[in-house]
């Protein structure tokens, strides 16, 4: 029988080095289905980590939690959903805390809602609380402000603000750039890889999808800002 502190170490240690990369989810999902029997241990884990790690580590962690719901049902274990769907408040509060990655709650959640994880009336109430976090620094959301941290010259220990969210250091926000394309990435290649076997699927979704609504209008709004943050902030880098 595996001694549960070294689980919990080797556990904590996959979600501190979790990022955009799919097999990095894999891995950190296995081993906590590897270890089922201590599900609620891991679990509480998660908690920790969402909330005393930094900034991207804790948007990395969210993003995971999607991928970790739906491989803990194909696996049968419900165990793990269970306990982020009693959670959920208290992770979404962590991940998005002081303003900072509404952006990522709000899609993860939305994710979760989609795969039946989460009922419509606690998105509802996760999105009031969200709404009420948003009105403030966007720049520690998403992108986190890049152009301010290149133009004020921010180093590692200026990562905090006194009446705002945190900010996260140059090297922090490249990462947290790379890490959003990638996702994007992988989900451009996940909605276009159909093969002739999907056709009946493709055509449904285009069905069920061809309308705008106004979520569309939002999404498309905030890619193209960060689209534009990230023109912005390669454009005066160049300029230095």
């Amino acid at each position: 029988m595996a001694d549960p502190f070294e689980v919990r170490l080797r556990f904590t240690n996959l979600l501190s080095h979790l990022s955009a990369s799919s097999t990095a989810s894999h891995k950190t999902a296995h081993y906590a289905l590897k270890h089922r029997d201590m599900d609620e241990d891991l679990h509480s884990c998660i908690i920790e980590n969402l909330e005393r790690n930094n900034l991207n580590n804790r948007a990395n962690i969210m993003y995971f939690l999607e991928y970790f719901c739906d491989f803990a049902l194909r696996e049968d274990h419900h165990a793990y959903v269970d306990f982020v769907r009693r959670d959920i408040r208290r992770i979404v509060e962590a991940v998005a805390q002081s303003g900072a990655n509404v952006k990522v709650a709000r899609r993860v959640v939305g994710g979760l809602q989609d795969k039946g994880v989460l009922r419509s009336e606690v998105v509802r109430e996760i999105e009031e609380g969200l709404k009420s976090k948003d009105g403030g620094d966007e720049g520690a959301d998403e992108q986190h402000d890049e152009m301010e941290v290149e133009s004020q010259k921010v180093t590692p220990k200026t990562v905090q603000k006194v009446n705002g969210p945190p900010k996260l250091d140059k090297r922090a926000i490249e990462q947290r750039i790379e890490e959003d394309r990638e996702r994007n990435k992988r989900l451009r290649e996940s909605v276009w890889a159909v093969t002739g076997d999907d056709e009946q699927e493709l055509d449904k979704m285009w069905d069920e999808g061809s309308d705008l609504n106004e979520d569309d209008y939002v999404l498309a709004e905030e890619e193209a800002d960060e689209r534009r943050q990230f023109a912005e902030y390669h454009k005066l880098k160049s300029e230095t």
